[in-house]
């Protein structure tokens, strides 16, 4: 009797040692495991229309707007970056630093007042695949364009020599899902 209790108690001795083992090696990382695969619901964002530029604008000389460039992805140094290529192509940026509104997941967003909705419609002309949004931190009458780079800029800003040849008083056309300018800052 006396013998199977040992075996017994030493088993079980052997078994928890055992599991203290595993559970260290994953505690600690160096064993992993996977998740329990539980689904997790994807991050939505409410998609909201571009404003319409103002009837029969222009686009204006890129040369005399005031930019701001500002990093809305992990990316480091990403808004200096773009201000080097901005600045050498002779336009001023006044602010090369971290989106203060956090993350912005999508590509490039050139935010305006609805005065600055010509020069915010011209800069799309340097970023390919970018949006235009109201602003709605800026009092309506600044004429201040802001570049918010997104997680998903793919580095797509056209060289300094390319920009220098764009050229303005060229029509501004609509997009096709745009909303009134004065809409577009109620809903931002």
């Amino acid at each position: 009797m006396m013998r199977r209790q040992t075996t017994v108690i030493g088993s079980l001795v052997v078994v928890m040692a055992g599991l203290v083992a595993v559970s260290l090696l994953v505690w600690t990382g160096a064993l992993p495991i996977k998740g329990p695969g539980f689904a997790q619901a994807e991050e939505t964002v409410a998609y909201t229309p571009p404003p319409c530029p103002p009837e029969g604008a222009t686009t204006v000389d890129l040369a005399s707007l005031t930019i701001n460039v500002y990093n809305g992805s992990e990316t480091v140094g990403l808004a200096s970056n773009v201000e080097e290529v901005l600045t050498d192509a002779g336009l001023t940026v006044v602010t090369a630093a971290d989106w203060p509104q956090g993350e912005y997941k999508g590509n490039v967003q050139i935010m305006a007042s609805e005065a600055g909705l010509a020069g915010a419609y011209s800069m799309t002309q340097i970023f390919p695949d970018s949006t235009v949004q109201i602003d709605t931190t800026l009092e309506p009458a600044d004429p201040t364009v802001s570049v918010v780079l997104g997680d998903e800029y793919a580095h797509t800003v056209l060289p300094a020599d390319e920009i220098q040849l764009l050229g303005s008083g060229q029509a501004i056309a609509a997009p096709d899902n745009c909303v009134a300018a004065s809409s577009a800052a109620k809903e931002g």
